[in-house]
C-alpha cells in the first residue's frame, strides 16, 4: 500500500492535482475551501513540499490568526484529498477525540462531536467552520483517523472531558468510593477548590481514586479498543495531576513530552504507512529547541517527533508583515512592523503570500523573525523549521461564538 501510495503522489505531478483529485474522489472536488488569490503561489510550493511527507506539522503564530486558519484549513482538506494523508492529529482534547472514535465505532458520532473535540480555540471560528464539516465526513466514512493529544483538563467547550467522563472513568467503582471520586476529578477539572476542599488534598485523593480506577479496569465487560482508550484516559489524567505541581515553565515542558507521547500511541495504532497531519501552533512544531528564545534545551513536541522521522516530517510556520490578530475576548493586537532584514519583508506589503522553503531559510542565515506570537527576535530559522509562509496582512478570525452576560 505504501508503495502504491507514492505511485500516486509521483503520478499526481504528472496529471494535475485537479484531475487525480476528481479521479480519486469526485465528490470532494467541488466541495473543497477556496484559496485566496494571493496565497495561491504559495499554497502550491508549501504542498509541493508537505505531499510526499510522513508527517506534515503545520504550525501557526498564535491560535487566533484568521488568515493563518484559513490558509491551513485549505491545506489540510488538500493534503487529505490529493496527497493521500490519512489521519489529523490536533493540539487539541485527547478525551474528547476518544470518545468521538468511541461514538464513531458504535455508530452514533456527530459533527458537533469533532468540534468539541477540537475545542473552544477554534470550533466556533467562521475560518475554521468547514474544517469541521470536511473531517467529519472523511472520519465518517473511514477514509481518515482523527485524534487528539493534549491531556490537559477543563479545556474549553469540552463536554465528555468536563463532565461525562468523570462517570465513565469511575464505573465499576464501589458506590461510596464512586461518589467520593467523581467528585475529586471533578474539582480538578473545574479547578473547584475551596476551605473545605483544598487543591493538595484533592490532589491526594484524586491520585488514589486513578489507582482504583486502573486496578478495577481489567475486570469490566469492554472491548479491547474501549480499554485501549480508557487506558489513555487514566494515563493523561495521571499526568496531569502530576504536571500541576510543577513550575509554569516545568509545566510547558512536560506537555509537550506528554503531546508526543500521545502522538506517538495514536502513530502506533495506525496502519502501516498512515500519513499523519499535525494541527498545533508553531512554538511546538518546531525541530529544534532553537525556538526557545531563553536558548533552554528543553525538546519541543516537534524536536522528539523530528527526532523520530528525520526528513520524513516537515515543520510548518506562519507569519506576516501586517495586521493583527485577536489577543482575548476584547482585545486585537497590532503586529509590529518588521525591522531591517526581516523575513517578514519577503512578502511585499499588500501583495501576494510569500514562502520562504527550507534551501531559502538556509540562504537567509541568522535574521529577525516573528513566527512565534508575532515577537521579532533573530535566529537561524532553517534549523527551527523546514518552511515559512508570510502573508502581507494577517487579521483576527471572526468568531460566531455568543458570550453569556456576567
Amino acid at each position: 500500500m505504501l508503495v502504491a501510495g507514492r505511485a500516486i503522489v509521483k503520478l499526481m505531478w504528472v496529471i494535475g492535482p485537479a484531475l487525480l483529485l476528481a479521479v480519486a474522489h469526485p465528490a470532494l472536488a467541488s466541495s473543497l475551501t477556496p484559496v485566496k488569490r494571493n496565497d495561491q503561489p504559495a499554497m502550491r510550493a508549501v504542498i509541493r513540499d508537505l505531499c510526499h511527507r510522513d508527517v506534515a506539522v503545520i504550525g501557526e503564530a498564535t491560535h487566533s490568526d484568521g488568515h493563518t486558519e484559513t490558509f491551513k484549513v485549505a491545506l489540510v482538506e488538500r493534503l487529505v484529498s490529493r496527497c493521500g494523508f490519512r489521519a489529523v492529529v490536533f493540539e487539541a482534547s485527547l478525551y474528547e477525540f476518544l470518545a468521538f472514535n468511541r461514538a464513531r465505532r458504535e455508530g452514533h458520532a456527530t459533527e458537533a462531536m469533532v468540534g468539541d473535540a477540537i475545542g473552544g480555540l477554534w470550533k466556533f471560528e467562521t475560518e475554521f467552520k468547514p474544517l469541521t464539516h470536511f473531517l467529519y465526513i472523511q472520519a465518517a466514512a473511514g477514509r481518515i483517523t482523527l485524534g487528539g493529544m493534549d491531556d490537559q483538563l477543563g479545556g474549553l467547550e469540552q463536554p465528555f472531558a468536563n463532565d461525562a467522563m468523570t462517570n465513565l472513568l469511575s464505573e465499576g467503582l464501589p458506590a461510596d468510593i464512586r461518589a467520593a471520586c467523581v467528585d475529586a476529578l471533578h474539582r480538578r477539572t473545574h479547578w473547584d477548590y475551596d476551605d473545605a476542599h483544598s487543591e493538595d488534598a484533592n490532589r491526594t485523593a484524586l491520585r488514589s481514586c486513578l489507582a482504583e480506577m486502573r486496578k478495577r479496569l481489567p475486570g469490566l465487560k469492554i472491548s479491547p479498543l474501549d480499554r485501549a482508550g480508557r487506558e489513555a484516559m487514566l494515563d493523561g489524567v495521571d499526568r496531569q495531576v502530576a504536571r500541576d505541581a510543577l513550575s509554569s515553565d516545568d509545566y510547558a515542558k512536560d506537555r509537550d513530552r506528554a503531546m508526543y507521547g500521545e502522538f506517538a500511541r495514536f502513530a502506533a495504532r495506525l496502519s502501516k504507512g498512515t500519513r499523519i497531519i499535525v494541527w498545533t501552533q508553531s512554538f511546538h512544531a518546531a525541530k529544534s529547541p532553537a525556538i526557545r528564545p531563553d536558548e533552554d534545551d528543553a525538546p519541543t513536541f516537534g524536536t522528539l517527533l523530528h527526532q523520530t522521522y528525520g526528513r520524513r516530517a516537515f515543520a510548518l510556520a506562519f507569519s506576516a508583515r501586517s495586521g493583527s490578530y485577536h489577543w482575548d475576548r476584547k482585545e486585537n493586537r497590532t503586529i509590529p512592523p518588521p525591522p531591517p532584514g526581516a523575513l517578514e519583508l519577503a512578502a511585499a506589503a499588500g501583495g501576494e503570500t510569500a514562502y520562504l522553503d527550507s534551501a531559502a531559510l538556509q540562504t537567509r542565515g541568522v535574521a529577525p523573525a516573528a513566527p512565534d506570537y508575532h515577537t521579532y527576535r533573530s535566529a537561524r530559522w532553517a534549523d527551527i523549521f523546514d518552511g515559512l509562509v508570510i502573508f502581507a496582512e494577517e487579521h483576527p478570525p471572526h468568531s460566531t461564538r455568543v458570550y453569556s452576560s456576567p
